[in-house]
């Protein structure tokens, strides 16, 4: 191998380790990912130290006893260190990125990271011979070219994910945005803690074509006087006193050219399997119960719905489910 490609295959390894961190972050949680993350930086770090210590020794350098004799004229050795030294400082900041931005951010800033670092290492790797002048040229003219490259391969791994989030629940996941509400409702302190039902609050669910949002004065029944001093309850409050509906972000929608009828589903499975309303939610929803912030956990595409029909003996003509 020639030497300009050690560099080059040595940071294209470790930068292949980060591309798991995302599905790390769903199997193992935030802590798992950034443990995941420090660690590989770690091993970042290793690789550079010993690299710039090859490339010292290369150019003369010695150590002797206590101290190290430097070569003659500039240490091109502290470039590499130099360079990974500023792109794990970037990594590690990633971790604190997530808990500001949330996972999907985090994974995007990654994936430019990972193309930062085989930047640098692509350019870092064809630097030759030559005076300064000669290497900052060739520095400048490879990090360019390799911009231009990463650009339009992001670009296209942006887009070959989004095909094969079609096909792929768990890739598609990652481009799904978990909304931001206006008031943060976390589900766990009502429902595992309190023991609201479903359909206590979204009262329609079995009656009507769409589970109902509870309105501001159901919420304020119990707020009245409970956790009044929280700073969403507080937001909660002044929605009351002002007399203004809160506008909730939808989580779960469908196209408009879908008919989904909530009563007939919710009786369906009820009846079916002898559970109560509340129960059935899960099918299509998840564990809502246990989400601090409500994200889409299944697809919800054609495939879902038709595999759902024919495994439960429902219709699957078009008229069933299409206006």
């Amino acid at each position: 191998m020639p030497r300009m490609l050690i560099p080059i295959a040595a940071v294209v390894v470790v930068a292949a380790f980060f591309l798991p961190l995302g599905y790390v972050f769903f199997v193992a949680g935030e802590a798992g990912t950034i443990v995941l993350g420090i660690g590989i930086i770690v091993a970042v770090l290793a690789i550079a130290g010993l690299r710039s210590l090859e490339g010292y020794l290369d150019r003369g350098g010695q150590i002797l006893g206590g101290r190290m004799v430097l070569p003659q004229g500039v240490m091109p050795f502290w470039l590499p260190t130099l360079a990974v030294i500023v792109v794990a400082g970037t990594l590690l900041g990633l971790g604190g990125l997530f808990i500001v931005t949330g996972h999907n951010a985090t994974i995007v800033l990654g994936l430019i990271a990972i193309i930062g670092v085989l930047v640098v290492g692509a350019s870092i790797g064809r630097i030759g011979g030559g005076d300064m002048q000669s290497r900052m040229r060739a520095f400048m003219l490879v990090t360019t070219l390799s911009i231009v490259g990463g650009g339009f391969l992001l670009g296209g791994a942006i887009f070959s994910g989004k095909v094969l989030g079609h096909y792929f629940w768990p890739i598609d996941q990652v481009f799904v945005v978990t909304p931001e509400q206006p008031i943060a409702f976390p589900h766990p302190p009502h429902v595992e803690r309190a023991g609201i039902d479903c359909v206590f609050c979204h009262r329609t669910v079995e009656t009507a074509a769409a589970a109902s949002i509870p309105p501001v004065q159901q919420c304020m029944f119990c707020h009245q006087v409970i956790a009044t001093q929280s700073e969403e309850v507080v937001k909660l409050a002044a929605a009351w006193d002002t007399g203004e509906p809160i506008a909730w972000v939808r989580v779960h929608r469908l196209p408009d050219h879908v008919r989904f009828v909530h009563e007939s589903h919710i009786s369906f499975f009820s009846e079916k399997d002898n559970v109560p309303a509340s129960a059935v939610c899960s099918v299509c929803h998840g564990d809502v119960g246990a989400m601090t912030t409500v994200s889409q956990v299944e697809q919800l595409q054609m495939g879902f719905c038709v595999d759902c029909h024919r495994q439960n003996n429902a219709p699957t003509d078009c008229t069933t489910c299409h206006y």
